[in-house]
């Protein structure tokens, strides 16, 4: 998957999709639909969101000539990626979250 040029996202209902995520740890810069989870998920510079396909297709052309540009997404995508999915990130919450309710028993 890593080999490809962009990751396409499209699921309208899907709150958040682990192939999104997969796909920004990967380094992939993602095409998506601007809706649910995945307008939080994709910081800008790390892909294209839109609730418009020509715009998709669009970013897809400019990302299948651009190599330099898909990897330049590709980078923040990882980025963002490792900074608010890591797991590092989620067990710290985790343990802060058990912190605050043993302090309050």
């Amino acid at each position: 998957m890593a080999r490809r040029r962009a990751y396409l996202h499209l699921p309208r209902w899907t709150s958040l999709g682990l192939s999104l995520l997969e796909a920004m740890f990967l380094g992939m810069p993602v095409l998506a639909l601007a809706v649910t989870e995945a307008v939080r998920a994709v910081p800008p510079g790390a892909g294209v969101l839109s609730t418009r396909v020509e715009e998709l297709l669009d970013a897809a052309r400019w990302l299948l000539v651009d190599e330099p540009a898909a990897h330049r997404l590709g980078t923040a995508a990882r980025a963002a990626a490792l900074d608010r999915y890591s797991l590092a990130r989620f067990l710290s919450d985790w343990d802060r979250l058990l912190k605050e309710v043993s302090s309050c028993a």
